[in-house]
């Protein structure tokens, strides 16, 4: 299958190694964003943590964990670990899966739900408090790593084990470390839905993707695509994972950079797929018919049961949307509907990445270490979601059964020089290519398109973003200092 073909050369094999003999070097935020799961906070306002978003970043100290095979003795910590997935501390699933974990090393481990997980932790990250283990917002920009989390190894140590070591890091020094990874660029769909509506080959265009919402409009009872609009701050968000896998280029916005290129460039990756949003939004025959009221817990069970038929959504919710209902063979994952030279590419990519908070006890983030080395290793986590493991080697999910012909690449990293850059041009723009607040760019296309306004409003927008893209980047010292060479 040359899938697992790729993926075989890019995952290689698994080492079975400690933090001592692991590492990390990241480029920009390239990270798929994460699910914002069920509808409840989970955590008790006593237990509440912290974070500040805009410090400048401390050296840091590169410290090998020690070997992490012996069970501890004597005194029983406790270890507060902080999650986005409220269902899963809910339903019992992550107390059952880490019994095993807390026998073996004498410890009690306590699960802190977020709904709202990247604003409450943020939130929470404006003292020392927020928790021992956590999933490292994407607001903390990578040059801050440092100042809020233990280092875990050396780029070096940590890639010889596990995939996507680069995603949390900065100088070479690793700080967070995937708990799974996802195929960014991905669809969710309704199989069933897709068959009865005639659709005999998935689109591999955009025009052939809204042709197809068309056959389901016109020969199905299901809404085509349900835009999740009501939840705008985190499933619009969801679109930005198409663009590297619309590219084609593991490079591309490491290019972007380098040729000081718009980011909103008429047959560029960002601008295509945020047209093909445009596009879909704009035809009311094709979504819901009150964006304004959606809902995501419901949208599950939906989509399960045939009544929707499309939702762009990264690969961890098609085990959401699975056990939702009767019908979990039902759910496909389709490529992002986008070719270069006929080929489709697709990106694989890390799901939020665990840290552990510097300002902790030795002897918690020992305890921590061994906790993010278990999850990853032995808990069997990853594959029960239906995701791609963290450890090299791990199999691949069954339902990426449709990404066969496509060609898997993960993100480049940054070149010497421009580790970090992006990320803060992104964010001192105020562009935010991951961010979801009312004033980005993807709530205002979206606003436009349901409002019904001409595609001149969206290339205003792009105008806009821009014009601020470019002169933060511009301005930017590192950027200007590595193209002079």
């Amino acid at each position: 299958m040359k899938l697992k073909k790729i993926l075989t050369a890019a995952l290689t094999s698994a080492l079975v190694l400690s933090f001592a003999g692991c590492g990390g070097n990241n480029a920009a935020t390239t990270t798929t964003a994460a699910p914002a799961e069920t509808t409840t906070t989970a955590a008790p306002a006593a237990d509440k943590e912290t974070k500040a978003d805009d410090t400048t970043a401390a050296p840091a100290e590169t410290t090998a964990a020690p070997e992490t095979e012996a069970a501890p003795t004597g005194e029983k910590l406790t270890l507060r670990v902080l999650t986005c997935r409220t269902d899963r501390v809910q339903d019992g699933h992550l107390d059952e899966i880490t019994a095993a974990f807390e026998e073996a090393n004498n410890c009690d481990v306590i699960y802190q739900g977020y709904t709202d997980y990247v604003s409450d932790v943020s939130t929470m990250m404006n003292t020392t408090d927020y928790g021992d283990v956590l999933f490292i917002p994407d607001t903390v920009k990578l040059s801050d790593l440092a100042n809020f989390f233990e280092p875990l190894g050396t780029y070096d140590e940590i890639d010889s084990v596990y995939n996507w070591a680069d995603a949390k890091m900065y100088d070479g020094v690793v700080y967070g470390i995937a708990h799974r990874g996802n195929v960014s660029g991905g669809i969710c769909y309704n199989k069933k839905v897709w068959a009865a509506a005639g659709v005999t080959e998935l689109p591999t265009t955009p025009e052939a993707f809204i042709e197809d919402l068309k056959l389901i409009r016109d020969n199905t009872d299901a809404i085509p695509y349900y835009t999740n609009f009501a939840a705008a701050d985190w499933t619009l968000v969801q679109w930005a994972a198409l663009v590297l896998s619309a590219s084609g280029s593991p490079s591309y916005e490491n290019d972007l950079l380098i040729n000081k290129e718009d980011i909103f460039t008429p047959g560029g990756a960002y601008y295509n797929v945020y047209k093909l949003m445009y596009d879909v939004f704009s035809d009311p025959s094709l979504i819901e018919e009150d964006p304004a009221t959606t809902d995501w817990e419901g949208c599950k069970g939906a989509i399960n049961n045939g009544l929707i038929g499309t939702m762009v959504m990264g690969s961890w919710a098609v085990s959401q949307f699975a056990e939702a209902g009767p019908n979990p063979d039902d759910i496909g994952y389709m490529p992002a509907p986008f070719s270069i030279g006929g080929q489709q590419y697709a990106q694989s990519a890390p799901d939020y990445c665990f840290g552990i908070n510097k300002n902790i006890s030795d002897d918690v983030k020992e305890l921590g270490k061994k906790y993010i080395k278990w999850y990853i290793e032995e808990s069997g986590d990853a594959e029960a979601e239906g995701s791609i493991g963290t450890l090299k080697g791990s199999k691949m999910p069954d339902y990426l059964e449709a990404f066969q012909n496509c060609v898997l690449f993960t993100a480049a990293p940054a070149p010497d020089g421009l580790v970090g850059v992006f990320d803060a041009i992104n964010n001192d723009s105020q562009v935010g290519t991951w961010a979801g607040d009312a004033a980005n760019f993807k709530i205002r296309i979206a606003e436009a398109a349901i409002g019904g306004q001409d595609f001149s409003a969206v290339e205003a927008i792009f105008a806009d973003n821009n014009a601020r893209w470019a002169a933060t980047r511009d301005a930017n010292a590192e950027l200007a200092a590595y193209l002079a060479g």
